[in-house]
């Protein structure tokens, strides 16, 4: 409710209540920090997003493998890869705005670990579903990792998939990272 109040102007709507029971409600614990990280990473919070991350993730490594953890948390894969594609997203970000060598590598190792699950998936499920946001988490992990020419095709790919693909959503999602990466590059006359 907040996140779609805060959508459309409202910033002062109520912020969600964290349940107490702890594990007990991890399918909602799991969608409500979800919601909290993508928000964060939309209005472009980066403590928020760290913070809402770290919960999410402490949430999701219960088990390492996707589909298990989906099922013993009967929770539905496409909610639990959504997930994942949003906290590489947020990985990447954190990483790059830390000042902390170490914590960035942390942060950097999350993101990646995120990015094979999803190119996993372009592989072996849906190329069509998938490739755009593969090439967006590749993009960002090639920002993070500073080599800037190999990004900004990633991040051309990932438009174009999107594009190709009809994800308008996530072609718009592309553009504004593109234009993130772009301005924090110097590269402003691409």
């Amino acid at each position: 409710f907040r996140f779609a109040m805060r959508l459309i102007g409202q910033l002062d709507a109520p912020a969600p209540q964290q349940d107490e029971g702890g594990n007990a409600y991890a399918f909602h614990l799991h969608d409500m920090f979800l919601t909290k990280l993508s928000e964060a990473f939309i209005f472009r919070e980066p403590n928020k997003a760290r913070d809402s991350a770290e919960k999410y993730f402490s949430i999701y490594c219960t088990q390492t493998n996707t589909m298990r953890w989906c099922v013993l948390r009967r929770l539905s894969p496409p909610a639990t890869f959504f997930g994942r594609f949003y906290f590489g997203l947020v990985s990447f970000w954190v990483a790059r705005e830390m000042n902390d060598k170490k914590k960035s590598k942390k942060w950097i190792q999350r993101g990646v670990e995120c990015k094979d699950e999803i190119e996993k998936l372009s592989v072996l499920a849906s190329t069509w579903n998938f490739q755009n946001k593969a090439y967006l988490l590749q993009a960002e992990e090639q920002f993070s990792s500073m080599n800037f020419d190999l990004a900004e095709r990633l991040y051309d790919d990932a438009i174009s998939s999107s594009k190709t693909h009809k994800f308008v959503n996530e072609e718009a999602l592309a553009n504004e990272l593109a234009g993130h990466f772009y301005l924090e590059t110097g590269r402003r006359n691409r």
